[in-house]
C-alpha cells in the first residue's frame, strides 16, 4: 500500500496544484463578472478598460540578485542533503544550482565591466 501511495502522491500533488490555480482563476473571473453585472443593473457607466485583459507587469530582472539566489539555493540544498541523507551521494545535487549561480555571477561581472568600457 505504501508503494502505491509513494507512486501516486507526486501525480496527485501536481493535479491538485493545477486544480487550485484553476479554481482561483475561475473565482476571480466570477467576482469580476458579478461586479460588472451589478454596475450594469445600477445604470453605472463602465470604462472600456474594464473589459480589457489585465496586462502582466514585468519587472526588470536583476542579474546579480538571480545569481545570489541561485548560489544560496545551491548551498542550502547541499547542506540539507548532506545532513539529512548523510553523505555526498545526494548532496552533489546541490552543486547544480550552485554552479549555475556562479556562472550567472561571472556573467554579471563580465557584462558590468564591458558596459563600463563602452
Amino acid at each position: 500500500m505504501e508503494a502505491v501511495l509513494g507512486i501516486l502522491m507526486p501525480f496527485t500533488t501536481a493535479i491538485l496544484i493545477i486544480a487550485i490555480i484553476y479554481a482561483a482563476k475561475v473565482s476571480k473571473d466570477r467576482s469580476r463578472n458579478r461586479l460588472i453585472e451589478k454596475a450594469i443593473e445600477h445604470g453605472k457607466e463602465l470604462s472600456p478598460e474594464l473589459f480589457k485583459p489585465a496586462e502582466k507587469v514585468r519587472r526588470p530582472t536583476d542579474l546579480l540578485t538571480g545569481a545570489l539566489v541561485s548560489i544560496g539555493v545551491g548551498i542550502g540544498l547541499f547542506a540539507a542533503f548532506y545532513f539529512f541523507f548523510g553523505g555526498l551521494k545526494f548532496a552533489a545535487f546541490g552543486f547544480i544550482p550552485l554552479f549555475i549561480g556562479i556562472g550567472q555571477l561571472v556573467a554579471y561581472f563580465i557584462n558590468k565591466n564591458q558596459q563600463k568600457t563602452v
